[in-house]
Formats: structure tokens, sequence, C-alpha cells
């Protein structure tokens, strides 16, 4: 008799499938710190431009992303800061412009500005 507990299924009368053990799958290193640099680029977005959608933002909506992100923490080095945004301006790839497409290197290095 099956009293509401739907996380066995019946497979003959009186036999039940045991629940499913099954672990998560490793995921690779690199795709690891990927997921966290989009983390600390999402948490940016929600904190500094809430109405923007990360996934969707182009080279336009992280340039203003950064640039509230330097007002808000004024006292970095400017020579850090510019190489910085040197290196994000580089390493985005404008045929693909919208940030879930951009490559790891790209990704890295908004992340390491925004940290």
């Amino acid at each position: 008799m099956n009293c509401g507990d739907n996380r066995e299924e019946v497979i003959a009368k009186g036999r039940r499938i045991a629940p499913s053990t099954q672990m998560a799958t490793a995921r690779q290193a690199s795709e690891l710190r990927r997921w966290a640099d989009l983390t600390v680029i999402h948490g940016a977005f929600q904190g500094q431009m809430p109405e923007a959608l990360p996934a969707g933002s182009g080279l336009k909506d992280v340039a203003e992303l950064c640039r509230r992100d330097y007002a808000a923490r004024p006292g970095r080095d400017w020579n850090d800061v510019r190489d910085q945004l040197l290196l994000i301006g580089i390493e985005w790839d404008l045929t693909r412009d919208r940030l879930d497409q951009q490559s790891q290197t790209c990704l890295r290095a908004i992340a390491q500005f925004l940290r």
C-alpha cells in the first residue's frame, strides 16, 4: 500500500525500486571556475544594476557595470584599473556580444576587476 510516498516506484505487487542514490557528476575545474566567475559578475549586476539581465548583457552593459564598481570603490590604483579595463576590452569577442558567450579568459578578467 502506498501511503503518499512517491519516492519509490512500484514494479510489481509488493515490490519496489529503491530511491536513486546517484550523486552529482564531477565537473571540470575550468567549468567550475567559469561558474564562479559568472557568479561574481551576476552578483555585481544585482548589486549595481538590478534592472539589467546579466546573461544577455553586452560590452556596453559590462562597461557601465565596471564604471559603477570603480565609482563605488575610488581608492583603487588607477594604473591597475586601467590595465584591467584594457584587458577586458581586448578579450571581449565583439562577434558574440553577450556576456554568457564570452571566453573563460574574458570572464576571469571581468570577475577580477569586480572583486
